[in-house]
């Protein structure tokens, strides 16, 4: 042990009235305690500074060797004693953790006690903090009772000394919310395949939900086969695998497809169409030059106006005809069909079936 160490309990450090030191519990009674400060005297705590309660019991709430912070309201009294207060010190310290937690925009845990007009009232850090309702979650919120007793993560939004502090969860979850978001940005590269649930339809595409982050799926990459709605294909809440075709960090958005996950039906056409195939089609498109026609979901070909039996006028969409294939293209996703009359078996189909006729077996059949 060393001289320095030795001495360490005979120096006494200086003591002023507004100190704020650690005090350790030595005797407890009903009037209050004394606790030892490192002092050449100890401290006497009355009742009414021990707690704001006028009615609690003070054998039960302390205990000796309980340590506490204590603030020092006259160096000697009339018994010697120095005059502490452990409510000063928790307001004191209080002011200065909330006035630190406001500066440097600390997340704290308040609980809730109270619930008041317009918000709740949660005690933290030894002070009581207001919390508007509109700030309780990132949605708006009408059950306030419920909030009561639950502890939550706040920010201090606005201080004025000794006037009023206000809290916010809200800001808490905006925060990892945006975390959550630059995190996601950072990970994703175009080509990963995610899941994801559908969040917001309008007719221009959706909106997915794919963890905290919402990305769109235009309209084009919704379906192989031209759609004029999304609503035709999704709904809300649905749960999509989607693949990612952009990010783009700066403005913070994700391009997603769907039907790039889906097989492309192309990509067997030529080995499933040929030349001279004859089946059935549905119209999908009518444009001044000719007609377009849906042999399979995501597969159209088109027909020249040349090509058509009757006037372009005359075809509706969702008409069912019966085309041949002139020439096929599956690098360029391109099929030229020309029209072939119905004849009068051909009943028009409800559902969509593969239809594969080569020329030998109609000029077989007419035989």
């Amino acid at each position: 042990m060393g001289m320095s160490d030795f001495l360490e309990g005979y120096t006494f450090k200086t003591l002023r009235p507004g100190n704020i030191v650690k005090g350790k519990v030595i005797k407890v009674s009903d009037e209050g305690i004394i606790a030892n400060i490192g002092y050449k005297s100890d401290a006497f705590v009355p009742k009414n500074e021990l707690s704001l309660n006028p009615n609690f019991d003070v054998k039960k709430t302390f205990n000796v060797e309980d340590e506490l912070d204590l603030y020092i309201i006259s160096v000697e009294n009339d018994e010697g004693n120095v005059l502490a207060s452990k409510v000063m010190a928790d307001d004191k310290l209080s002011r200065e953790k909330i006035e630190k937690a406001y500066k440097n925009k600390e997340i704290i845990e308040g609980e809730i006690i109270e619930v008041v007009k317009g918000g709740v009232i949660a005690y933290s850090l030894g002070a009581k903090v207001f919390i508007p309702a509109s700030q309780l979650e990132l949605h708006y919120v009408d059950k306030l009772n419920e909030y009561l007793g639950k502890t939550l993560r706040l920010r201090i939004i606005e201080y004025i000394p000794g006037k009023k502090i206000v809290g916010s969860q809200k800001e808490v979850l905006k925060l990892e919310r945006e975390k959550v978001k630059k995190a996601l940005l950072s990970n994703l590269k175009e080509g990963d395949i995610v899941e994801g649930k559908v969040k917001n339809i309008i007719d221009k595409g959706v909106f997915v939900d794919i963890g905290g982050f919402d990305g769109f799926i235009p309209l084009s990459e919704i379906s192989w086969e031209r759609i004029k709605n999304p609503r035709e294909v999704l709904g809300i809440g649905d749960k999509v695998s989607v693949y990612i075709l952009n990010v783009d960090e700066k403005k913070e958005k994700i391009t997603l497809s769907l039907r790039k996950v889906l097989p492309d039906p192309w990509e067997n056409a030529e080995t499933k169409y040929h030349e001279g195939d004859v089946l059935k089609g549905t119209v999908t498109n009518i444009t001044p030059f000719g007609v377009f026609v849906q042999l399979e979901p995501g597969i159209e070909g088109l027909i020249y106006k040349n090509n058509l039996e009757n006037s372009i006028k005359t075809y509706k969409i969702n008409d069912t005809i019966k085309v041949e294939i002139l020439n096929i293209n599956q690098q360029d996703k391109k099929i030229n069909l020309k029209e072939v009359p119905l004849e009068e078996e051909d009943i028009p189909e409800i559902e969509h079936q593969e239809l594969r006729i080569t020329l030998g077996e109609i000029f077989n059949k007419n035989l």
